[in-house]
This record gives C-alpha cells, sequence and structure tokens, in this order.
C-alpha cells in the first residue's frame, strides 16, 4: 500500500526556508572567493616565467612551472569550500584563446627585442606586462565574485 502524506508548509515557513538557503549560498561564495595575495602571487609567478623564457635561461623555468600548480593546490587547500568546475562555454573559451595570444605575444616580443638589441629592457617591460594583465584579471573576477554576493544579499 502506499502512503500519500502530503504535508503543506504555510508561505511564512517558504520565505525563511529559502532565505536560509540564500545565506548558505552567500557564504559558500564567500569562502569560495580568493585571497587578494593568491592573484599577486600569481601575477608574480606569470611575469617571473614569461621573463625566464624571453632571457632563454632554461635551467630556471622549472621554479615558476612548480610554483603554479603548488600556488593553486595551496589555495584549494584553504578554500572551505569546493567550487564548481568552470562552464565551459564560448566565452571562456574565448577568455582563454585570447589570453594564450596576448601572453605568446609578449613573450615573442620580449625575444625580438632582447635578440635584437641585447637588452633587457624588452624582457623587463614584457613581463611586467603579462604580471599586470595577471593581476588585473585576478582583480576582476574578484570583483565579478564580490558583486555576485552582494546581488545575492538583495
Amino acid at each position: 500500500m502506499m502512503n500519500d502524506n502530503k504535508t503543506q508548509i504555510n508561505a511564512e515557513e517558504a520565505k525563511v526556508a529559502l532565505e536560509a538557503i540564500k545565506e548558505l549560498e552567500k557564504t559558500s561564495l564567500q569562502h569560495s572567493m580568493p585571497s587578494k595575495w593568491f592573484g599577486v602571487a600569481i601575477s608574480i609567478v606569470v611575469g617571473v616565467l614569461v621573463f625566464l623564457i624571453s632571457t632563454g635561461l632554461r635551467d630556471y623555468y622549472v621554479f615558476p612551472i612548480l610554483a603554479l600548480p603548488l600556488l593553486i593546490a595551496i589555495q584549494r587547500s584553504k578554500m572551505k569550500v569546493t567550487a564548481r568546475t568552470a562552464e565551459t562555454n564560448k566565452k571562456n573559451i574565448i577568455a582563454i584563446t585570447c589570453l594564450t595570444a596576448v601572453m605568446l605575444a609578449l613573450i615573442f616580443s620580449a625575444i625580438y627585442v632582447h635578440s635584437l638589441y641585447g637588452s633587457m629592457l624588452g624582457p623587463i617591460i614584457c613581463s611586467l606586462l603579462a604580471s599586470l594583465i595577471v593581476y588585473w584579471l585576478s582583480v576582476s573576477e574578484r570583483n565579478e565574485h564580490k558583486s555576485k554576493i552582494n546581488q545575492d544579499r538583495t
């Protein structure tokens, strides 16, 4: 025999439950947001990597290459929530493609200036630009995350 237990909840209980869910969602968003220092660290590592590649210091590539996943692993271990995997949509694919193209253009520009003039000015400027781009991306991502949190409050 099937038991049809239908309990109705009133509007006030439903409202309280929805507010509790929104509060939990806001809290999880706050815990999943990386710190400012994570963005700074990642931008420095990317800048160092661009500098090392553009100057041809192959013996030292390993340090920033190991530092990137290490920083990401440390950040993930500090998070109190598990973030959803990023959606693979057209916007993300275009963004990654453009970022890769810009980084490669910076590296090749720095290599060209370094080989043409023998100056370290090209690699230094290009690595600073790479660092600033990555830092700007991390700041804009944080701001987008914060606006999502603030949007959920209303």
